[in-house]
């Protein structure tokens, strides 16, 4: 018990000094545009690129709060979710049909293969399954390709997996990715990545009694599978 309770206060503290890091960023960010833009008089259309500048950064701060109530809900034992059957192939190509401008833009393509049902609350399913494809269209390369096959590998379970064929992921990170504000490399992440994307979907995957894991090869790409169960005798919604 002494241990456990020493790891969760390391734990603990871990996030606060993560959680202070990541705040103080864009925080730094906003004091000084306001600073530099208080030094002299300047014309309309530079106060205009200041403010919209700092828009930027109240929209990071409000996705990363949204996101950690998220988590803070998602960890409490009475949190229930809206599970029903529906067809996952069907959800997928509506994610990906979200995300084709994007794909389009920079010629990756996104392939969809396979088709199941699986007792998912349909909510939660298309965030985890937007935090996996925005993850895998960063990282891919112009040209490069991204699929999302769909399987039942065994009965009573619906595998998802996510493949890109990006730059891969080191082994030691591996163990790593899906904890908060865990960053395989900050000089990749950019100003609109919160660093709780897999958290999130790890949080998703618990809520539904499922799980999620990661393969990747340097060089070749990173697959992350979402595994569901499947309730039997429902009709898709």
């Amino acid at each position: 018990m002494l241990h456990r309770l020493e790891t969760s206060f390391r734990q603990l503290s871990q996030f606060s000094a993560d959680l202070a890091h990541e705040l103080r960023t864009p925080i730094f960010n906003l004091r000084g545009e306001a600073e530099v833009a208080l030094t002299k008089s300047r014309s309309a259309p530079e106060y205009r690129e200041v403010i919209e500048s700092s828009l930027e950064e109240f929209n990071r701060l409000s996705r990363m709060i949204e996101s950690l109530l998220f988590l803070a809900r998602a960890e409490r034992s009475e949190t229930r979710i809206e599970s029903r059957l529906l067809d996952v192939r069907r959800e997928v190509e509506s994610i990906i049909e979200f995300c084709e401008a994007e794909a389009q833009e920079r010629s990756i393509e996104i392939a969809c293969l396979g088709h199941a049902l699986a007792n998912v609350d349909s909510i939660l399913f298309r965030r985890a399954l937007t935090n996996l494809l925005s993850n895998a269209l960063q990282y891919t390369p112009t040209g490069g390709k991204v699929t999302i096959s769909i399987d039942e590998r065994e009965v009573g379970v619906v595998e998802v997996c996510v493949g890109d064929t990006g730059p891969g992921i080191a082994h030691e990170h591996l163990g790593k990715i899906f904890d908060r504000f865990y960053r395989v490399d900050d000089s990749r992440h950019a100003s609109q990545g919160t660093g709780l994307g897999l958290a999130i979907v790890k949080s998703i995957m618990n809520l539904h009694g499922g799980s999620v894991s990661v393969e990747s090869d340097l060089g070749k790409g990173t697959n992350v599978s979402l595994r569901f169960p499947r309730c039997n005798g429902s009709q898709p919604g």
